[in-house]
């Protein structure tokens, strides 16, 4: 606020909007300024009788209420007071700002009263943003917001302790391009069953009771680019429908009690860079298709009953950084284009039914860590899987490995700083002839129990960070 002199034009000062007709002060920007105090109910911010623009998020309030002087700045439209300490009740004369267009009061010790609110909805007729996130609404029936206006664009209720059963009409507000319920445990509900056409974008609920299935009037949201239903009370299968969903770009069903075969319908999915399917109880076979997706980031089928096997080469997935298919029941080999996968860093299929060899890579990539532990992998490791150069992680236990591993071929993976392999009973290492000054310089814990080795690895010598190490008990 260096800029603000009394003694100089109010209307240049850094952060004040005036009206060039008449000289009045009608937007105010604050926001991150720095400044710290309470906020009183004297406060000459109150005499800006035209202010239409008021942005005070990120001042340190301390801890002070809202003045009800608020309701006095009846040519608000924009009002944002989120992230500034404020506390208590939110008064009712917050309700007589009826032209208030966008209303951001989120990340504050305040509360609602249930007459309070009703209050507000009834009267906030123009308004398309709402945001009350951490916000305690616990005292609010959730069908107050029947009353909300039908010009409503984004809702934002995450964190606010919502109580009952949040009503199914709100999803239906023809404007509604946003709404986020995330992390209201004791909120139920239900997604609309039929007549569901919205120009909705992002629909997040997690964290909270919304119950029954993914209803098939999903596919109807064409505009859908962020679906979030994870760690809810879903249940029975998945539409075919969602293969609709052409501009979804963040995907994530997981921690429900989701089943049956997932539709194979990825492949118009082009835009997708996330997608979670884990902890459900879904079975059948993998979906082929969503192994061509060209945009993906992140995949997490993982904790489920998924069968097959990995698909022998594949078009899409040059983006995946993370990939999880852990807990399954995928069998057959484990195929070399996943060690060339070039952008892939985290790797996870531990706890399937892999019973083949692993295959030669073809093109190393960058991959940090790779756990394929409590599989049945069987016979040798190929000499190009020591060319993973950024291996941090590498965990093959409970296999049925049999190899003479060169101690030469391990220290290639100079990155190493975890490494397990245990319980391959026919595992063995053996030292090269010219590995005397070899070493994994980065090792901090290295298993080897129950393997078929002889003798003490000479590239632990030299190790400075060995922290665990787990012999062989055999």
């Amino acid at each position: 606020m260096d800029s603000w002199d009394e003694g100089t034009d109010c209307c240049k000062w850094e952060g004040a909007v005036c009206d060039n007709k008449k000289g009045n002060v009608i937007g105010l920007d604050l926001s991150c300024s720095g400044l710290i105090g309470s906020l009183q109910s004297n406060s000459s911010l109150f005499s800006l009788q035209n202010l239409r623009w008021l942005n005070l998020a990120g001042i340190g309030f301390g801890n002070s209420e809202i003045p009800s002087e608020f309701g006095k700045l009846r040519s608000l439209t924009y009002l944002n007071l989120s992230a500034t300490g404020l506390t208590g009740l939110v008064p009712p004369e917050i309700s007589l700002l009826s032209e208030i267009v966008s209303l951001d009061l989120g990340v504050n010790f305040l509360f609602f009263r249930n007459h309070d609110f009703n209050m507000l909805v009834h009267n906030l007729t123009k308004l398309e943003n709402m945001i009350l996130d951490v916000i305690d609404l616990s005292l609010v029936v959730p069908y107050s917001f029947l009353n909300l206006t039908v010009s409503l664009k984004h809702l934002s209720l995450s964190d606010c302790n919502l109580q009952g059963n949040f009503p199914t009409q709100v999803f239906h507000l023809p404007y509604l391009q946003n709404i986020k319920l995330r992390n209201n445990a004791n909120l139920s509900g239900y997604l609309p069953e039929t007549n569901w056409i919205s120009p909705l974008r992002l629909l997040d609920v997690l964290g909270t009771r919304i119950s029954k299935g993914l209803p098939v009037s999903i596919g109807n949201l064409k505009h859908l680019k962020k679906l979030n239903l994870d760690s809810c009370v879903f249940m029975g299968s998945i539409p075919s429908a969602l293969g609709n969903l052409t501009k979804i770009a963040f995907l994530d069903i997981s921690g429900n009690m989701f089943q049956g075969q997932i539709p194979d319908v990825f492949g118009n999915l082009n835009d997708l860079r996330s997608m979670d399917f884990s902890s459900n109880n879904f079975s059948g076979v993998f979906p082929p298709s969503a192994f061509n997706l060209t945009s993906l980031t992140f995949m997490d089928f993982s904790s489920n009953f998924l069968q097959g096997t990995l698909p022998n080469n594949l078009s899409g997935l040059s983006y995946l950084r993370e990939l999880y298919l852990s807990a399954n029941l995928l069998s057959g080999r484990v195929p070399g284009w996943l060690f060339s996968l070039p952008s892939l860093e985290h790797l996870d299929l531990h706890s399937n039914k892999l019973n083949g060899p692993i295959d030669p890579i073809q093109e190393p990539n960058l991959v940090q860590q790779v756990y394929l532990y409590k599989n049945e992998i069987q016979g040798t490791i190929p000499s190009s899987f020591f060319e993973l150069i950024n291996l941090a992680s590498l965990d093959l236990s409970s296999n049925n490995l049999s190899e003479n591993i060169k101690s030469c071929m391990l220290v290639k993976l100079r990155n190493l700083g975890f490494l397990d392999l245990s319980f391959n009973n026919l595992l063995s290492l053996t030292r090269c002839s010219n590995d005397v000054n070899s070493a994994l310089p980065m090792i901090n814990q290295f298993h080897f129990s129950s393997c078929n080795m002889q003798r003490f690895p000479s590239f632990l010598n030299a190790s400075k960070s060995l922290e665990h190490l787990l012999e062989n008990k055999t």
